[in-house]
């Protein structure tokens, strides 16, 4: 894949992050369509600003992204009932700082390398509902290389959230799971909590 195409994708990745919500009419369904247009629209306009600083287009791509999902909720997801129920009230609290901390380092971290890429093209495939879920899927092009995207979304207080994100099939939440399991097979809490300043994205080896 072309270096820009890569980036991209990762730069829209950052942009997603749970619950449950009641059942939507097809109307509000696509209502997260259209913000998922508009967010990723918004956020490419400022990393294609030749005016801007890096230090600017982080703080303005937060000021996009950080509404759209809950990075609390996603940190309990990501390490499950189970090992989350397992966690004492501060450690909860360190994890959660931790481990959203990683996750903006590892996304601007590309941002920085986003030199933009006129053939990138996304699109997007009808809604889905999903056991009282919406998935969005997108398909991001640029020259031959192809990059399927999932953004699930939920509803809270008539706001949509993303909560998970797949790429190429890869869910972010079940692979940052996996790692967490792994470390806690045979690891504590506090071991854990060391090795949530390492995790790898899906995909931050590519």
């Amino acid at each position: 894949m072309k270096k820009s195409a890569r980036i991209t994708v990762w730069v829209l990745a950052l942009i997603f992050g749970l619950a449950l919500f009641a059942a939507h009419g097809r109307v509000e369904a696509e209502s997260a369509q259209s913000l998922l247009k508009e967010k990723i629209s918004e956020v490419i306009d400022v990393l294609d600003s030749p005016d801007l600083s890096e230090a600017d287009k982080t703080g303005r791509i937060e000021d996009i992204v950080d509404p759209v999902f809950d990075y609390e909720l996603m940190a309990r997801l990501s390490l499950g009932r189970r090992h989350w129920t397992g966690l004492s009230a501060e450690q909860q609290e360190t994890f959660t700082r931790r481990f959203v901390a990683r996750l903006k380092d590892s996304y601007f971290d590309k941002i920085s390398m986003y030199s933009g890429d006129a053939d990138a093209a996304f699109e997007y495939q009808p809604v889905k509902e999903q056991n009282n879920k919406v998935h969005v899927p997108v398909a991001v092009r640029a020259g031959d290389e192809t990059v399927d995207m999932v953004y699930k979304f939920y509803s809270a207080g008539g706001d949509w959230k993303v909560y998970d994100v797949e790429i190429n099939g890869v869910s972010i939440i079940r692979s940052y799971r996996s790692q967490f399991d792994q470390i806690l097979a045979d690891g504590t809490a506090e071991d854990l909590l060391e090795a949530v300043k390492e995790i790898q994205a899906p995909g931050e080896n590519s």
